[in-house]
């Protein structure tokens, strides 16, 4: 049996060396007293620095869900990268991402080095390392997917200095497209009109049928300009002469669509000068012409029209035809050759005409300059 067994190597030396002060004089007994503490002492420093027992690897793991390493002292330089993170852990398939990567402090002189890698690189790779700049805690780097055929987790690992953290991306599959028409559908499509040009800011209705489906609907897209899911098609504003497209897709057979062609002109300038000009589809000139009422109104005398058209009387208040405060021939009504005037608000002064093809399109075929009617030549 060994009594001692149990007790701590420094413990158990000292319990030995006792028994051997038993008897002694007491300077030797004092010599042996520092014999024993001394023993004490070497023996409890090498336990409490672990000499001769289990040490510590000096390697630790950080990461989002364990921890962080400590930071070190103010002043010092990073010892360890502390995270590894990106916006998102979503990442569509076949995209990048940015990631960062953070230290404990600041990289020392010369930056510091942090190593990168994948789990699975042929859903979502990383660069072999980044670098940290000296003096700085954070480097960006690109996380750049593959494609999959299904959600893919990968987790995106940083090493620094023995220690790393990681974080996991969700790469996700793209949807699946939608499966082909079976063959010979039998679906059918027209559109009508098939070519048109209009003036900037002008109107067209497009129509497309559909046969053969049960399901008449279609997708509408253009070029340019815009449409409205009926197939209304407004021209953008534009400088010079444009084309564009507007194309008609059969919701029940994508593989079915047509086109038309739409050519934009800007809108055309004012004709004439003053009270007086020609146009591309008359003749005009300005009047004040007196009414039943005894005021002199504001009024077109239209020669020269092989065709009636809407035109449009726009008054204004100020002398740059801004603020609108009347029209005239709010029906739309064609008008031909002859006299037309406002019969109201004479005090509106300033007027801009306007020929249009129709009341639905709005296409200005021909325009005025803005006309100070305060002295314009009288009529009657």
């Amino acid at each position: 049996m060994r009594p001692f067994a149990n007790f701590p190597r420094g413990v158990r030396v000292a319990v030995f060396i006792l028994p051997m002060a038993v008897g002694k004089s007491p300077a030797a007994l004092a010599k042996h007293s520092r014999l024993v503490s001394a023993v004490i002492l070497f023996f409890a420093f090498l336990i409490l620095t672990g000499c001769g027992g289990t040490t510590s690897s000096g390697s630790f793991t950080a990461s989002p869900a364990g921890g962080s390493t400590p930071p070190p002292p103010a002043g010092s330089t990073a010892t360890a990268v502390s995270a590894v993170s990106a916006p998102s852990t979503t990442i569509a398939s076949g995209s990048t991402s940015s990631a960062s990567v953070t230290l404990n402090a600041a990289a020392p002189t010369g930056g510091a080095q942090v190593s990168l890698t994948s789990s699975n690189t042929a859903a979502a790779s990383v660069p072999a390392s980044v670098s940290v700049a000296a003096g700085q805690t954070v480097a960006n780097f690109t996380v750049t997917t593959g494609t999959v055929s299904a959600d893919t987790s990968v987790q995106i690992t940083a090493a620094y200095n023995n220690t790393l953290a990681g974080f996991n991306v969700m790469v996700r599959a793209a949807a699946a497209p939608p499966p082909p028409p079976p063959a010979g559908s039998g679906v059918a499509l027209t559109l009508s009109p098939t070519s048109v040009t209009l003036v900037a800011g002008a109107k067209q209705q497009f129509t497309a049928t559909v046969s053969g489906s049960a399901n008449t609907g279609v997708s509408w897209t253009v070029s340019g300009g815009a449409i409205a899911y009926t197939g209304f098609f407004t021209a953008p504003s534009v400088t010079s002469t444009t084309t564009m497209t507007v194309t008609a897709t059969s919701q029940a057979d994508p593989a079915v669509s047509k086109t038309a062609q739409v050519t934009v002109t800007p809108v055309p300038p004012p004709s004439g000068t003053g009270y007086s000009g020609t146009g591309p589809v008359a003749s005009w000139k300005a009047y004040q012409y007196k009414d039943t009422d005894g005021l002199y109104h504001q009024a077109i005398k239209i020669t020269g029209a092989t065709t009636p058209y809407p035109v449009i009387g726009y008054s204004y208040s100020r002398a740059d035809c801004t603020n609108l405060g009347d029209k005239f021939n709010d029906f739309w009504q064609p008008l031909g050759n002859g006299l037309w005037w406002f019969i109201n608000r004479a005090e509106l002064v300033y007027v801009k005409w306007v020929w249009y093809d129709n009341a639905q399109n709005k296409n200005i075929l021909q325009q005025t300059p803005c006309i100070d009617y305060s002295s314009a030549p009288k009529y009657n």
